[in-house]
């Protein structure tokens, strides 16, 4: 790959490496969010994506208010764990080890505060996945410090709801075009 500029979805510009030098993960996530094919021969590099419904069933775990306050079953967590759509890291921080492994072996339902804690952590990747649109970007965005979150990792503010709501603007300004 030549140095050059990168023309992104979002008018991004940022200088790629020569090949063989390490590149740093911004650069993977913005080499990697081209404008679609479908796009391209209109020469912009603007795009309105298609609107997301966080509460779809294409999701791999129920988000609605009703669902959290019944408890999720801690065996419907640990396969989204399995199929790789939750880290177990993050559970983790959410529902004690021991706590979560107790709750399996009675085979229990979180708690409101452990359910949504969980909610919100697939709330997060399910954007990030959206707004990336590969899972590679999207898991580069959430593990890496980002200067716009005061160098923060998105992974870890979600532990919060405070901090999930600010990974969620910037996901969202990020796909509409707004840097400020």
């Amino acid at each position: 790959m030549e140095a050059g500029l990168v023309h992104g979805p979002f008018e991004a510009r940022l200088r790629r490496a020569p090949q063989g030098e390490e590149t740093s993960g911004w650069e993977f996530i913005l080499r990697h969010c081209q404008t679609p094919p479908e796009l391209a021969a209109f020469g912009t590099t603007w795009y309105n994506p298609p609107a997301m419904n966080i509460h779809s069933r294409s999701l791999a775990a129920p988000l609605d208010y009703a669902s959290i306050e019944k408890g999720i079953p801690a065996r419907a967590v640990m396969d989204l764990i399995k199929r790789g759509r939750l880290a177990r890291e993050d559970v983790f921080r959410a529902i004690p080890e021991r706590t979560f492994k107790r709750r399996l072996a009675a085979r229990g339902k979180l708690r409101l505060e452990e359910a949504d804690a969980v909610a919100r952590i697939l709330r997060v990747n399910a954007l990030a996945q959206w707004a990336f649109r590969e899972e590679a970007a999207a898991r580069a965005f959430l593990d890496l410090a980002n200067p716009a979150l005061k160098n923060r990792i998105p992974r870890r503010m979600a532990q919060t709801d405070a901090g999930a709501r600010e990974v969620e603007a910037l996901l969202h300004r990020f796909v509409y075009g707004d840097y400020s």
